[in-house]
């Protein structure tokens, strides 16, 4: 952490504007907004880019080289080196470890791992800004870390190859099963858990970016909070059961809470209620734990349920909320 601390603000100088993942005063909905941003100007073909295991596979000695730039003191690089190619341990089925030999990637759970990430992504924001990529072919990168998409009016497959053509020289590939291109105005895509196309208004009858939880997020969510509630835990307190929900379920509206979300959290809201009528019939062998007896009130008032908000926490601006 503290290299981290000295060495940030010197490649903070150096990011681009579209790249938004683990950098300081940045977010993933930021991200989301630079997308719906460039869908509402018009560019609505889309590339989703995924690069194969990206921090798994970054060169050590690219990385760096790149690194080497910018930051002279030599004992500072020794250090990212020695992090770097800490050998990996693995157990056997025999239970004896074992130390492989590391010569990519970046370390999981390194405090210092994205940002050696983004430096090394940095090379393709770099290009896009030099090349005038956006100011010719109209083609705005947006980018999260490994998490990319391309949003461009026309000339996907030229743009694509070019992609291609930088992450090869950096030594990474595409996942060719999961990149793909998308028309916007047809159907949807996922970025950082967010489901976004086009749709057209009720009210004004016109095309806007639509950001909804996509259906894995829901799915994820829903999983979490059935596990919290099944019949393992019929000998838990309630309180504790309670506790533990809302806390799952604070983290998730916390991130979720954004965009056109009240559909998604409606669902959530009533699955809760849903889930803790489940559970606490199981808990005291009731056949019923009806509405009449037990409102939704009564979970949320007696039991200190979180009452999952149903709207964004702000006003929709006209051309985001069509």
């Amino acid at each position: 952490m503290a290299v981290k601390i000295v060495i940030e603000p010197i490649f903070e100088a150096d990011f681009q504007d579209n790249s938004y993942g683990f950098r300081p005063k940045r977010s993933a909905h930021q991200a989301v907004e630079d997308v719906k941003e460039q869908l509402f100007e018009g560019r609505t073909d889309v590339i989703d880019a995924d690069i194969s295991k990206y921090f798994d596979t970054i060169p050590h000695d690219r990385l760096l080289q790149l690194v080497a730039k910018r930051i002279v003191d030599k004992q500072i690089l020794k250090l990212i080196k020695m992090w770097l190619t800490a050998p990996i341990v693995e157990e056997r089925e025999d239970g004896k470890k074992e130390y492989k030999r590391n010569d990519k990637g970046t370390p999981q759970g390194g405090v210092i791992s994205p940002l050696l990430a983004n430096i090394y992504l940095n090379v393709l924001d770099t290009l896009w800004a030099v090349k005038k990529v956006q100011e010719r072919l109209g083609a705005r990168l947006v980018r999260y870390a490994d998490d990319s998409v391309i949003l461009c009016r026309g000339n996907t497959d030229r743009i694509l190859k070019g992609v291609k053509l930088v992450l090869e020289n950096l030594g990474l590939t595409l996942n060719e099963e999961k990149t793909r291109i998308v028309d916007a105005r047809q159907e949807s895509f996922n970025f950082l858990g967010f489901s976004i196309g086009m749709k057209r208004g009720q009210k004004t009858g016109k095309m806007y970016p639509h950001t909804e939880p996509s259906k894995k997020a829901l799915k994820h969510i829903r999983s979490e909070i059935k596990q919290l509630t099944t019949e393992r835990y019929s000998a838990t307190p309630t309180e504790v059961v309670i506790r533990r929900v809302n806390e799952v379920a604070r983290g998730w509206v916390g991130y979720f809470r954004f965009g056109n979300c009240t559909k998604a959290m409606s669902n959530l809201r009533r699955y809760l209620v849903y889930r803790m009528r489940i559970y606490l019939r199981r808990k005291h062998h009731y056949r019923s734990f009806g509405y009449k007896a037990y409102p939704d009130r009564y979970y949320y008032d007696s039991l200190g349920l979180y009452e999952v908000p149903t709207k964004a926490p702000w006003v929709q601006n006209v051309k985001a909320s069509g």
